[in-house]
């Protein structure tokens, strides 16, 4: 099952003042330094790749997506732009199959990293700098939740298209060390009415940020100072 499936379709209306400010972040942090090439892990509908991209005009991209929705609309994305898709190859795999040899000095995991099961992690982290040039720089958001928690339902975003609304909304339980989430997108008419309603769920793995920066110290990254955005810190670490 593809659990990312029926947000696809709505992530970027739902997401796009966030991404915006996030990818505005990176821009300034990194962007001119890049010259060898791009690693994004977990590049949903990519967003951020294309913003990426269009401050890096001449470098390869490789876009890591295991879901299928997800790369139904970064493929749309790339159709729309001939010059980032010549340039961006997507692999459909998951993250601890990942095995590139060094070509990137850009490496950027943004909410991807909670989804990664613990035993995991330490081996991804060695897989992403592997993929980097010495010097490179790896980007990952910093966890919003350490440990699982119950949270009531509570709406994240709400646009209009057209003349429906588009809403989206989440609840979370706690489940032993997982969290569980279940999302849920609402269409409404004119009137107020439901057209249509979507659910999907799926675990994350809560983390310390210090037991995250401390997994990056043991895979060979040296941890810089965050960057902070409008609604958040971005971990930086360096090969």
């Amino acid at each position: 099952m593809d659990g990312y499936a029926a947000a696809a379709q709505y992530y970027d209306l739902l997401h796009t003042e966030r991404s915006a400010a996030r990818t505005q972040a990176l821009l300034a942090a990194v962007g001119a330094d890049v010259r060898h090439g791009i690693l994004d892990l977990g590049a949903g509908t990519g967003s951020v790749l294309a913003a990426l991209g269009a401050q890096t005009p001449d470098v390869p991209i490789i876009a890591v997506e295991p879901s299928v929705g997800m790369r139904t609309a970064l493929y749309a994305r790339l159709a729309a732009a001939p010059g980032l898709r010549a340039r961006t190859t997507v692999l459909p795999e998951t993250a601890e199959r990942l095995a590139l040899g060094e070509f990137a000095d850009l490496a950027v995991c943004l909410d991807t990293s909670p989804a990664f099961p613990p035993p995991y992690r330490p081996d991804i982290w060695e897989r992403v700098r592997n993929a980097l040039v010495p010097g490179g720089v790896f980007l990952l958001d910093e966890p919003h939740l350490t440990e699982p928690i119950a949270q009531e339902p509570r709406e994240f975003g709400r646009v209009a298209v057209g003349t429906h609304t588009v809403v989206g909304s989440v609840r979370g339980e706690s489940a032993g060390q997982r969290q569980w989430w279940e999302y849920r997108y609402t269409v409404l008419d004119g009137e107020g009415e439901v057209v249509s309603v979507e659910e999907t769920e799926f675990y994350t793995w809560p983390v310390m940020p210090e037991e995250l920066r401390a997994e990056l110290a043991d895979a060979g990254f040296v941890v810089k100072d965050d960057i902070p955005y409008d609604g958040g810190q971005i971990i930086q670490a360096r090969r």
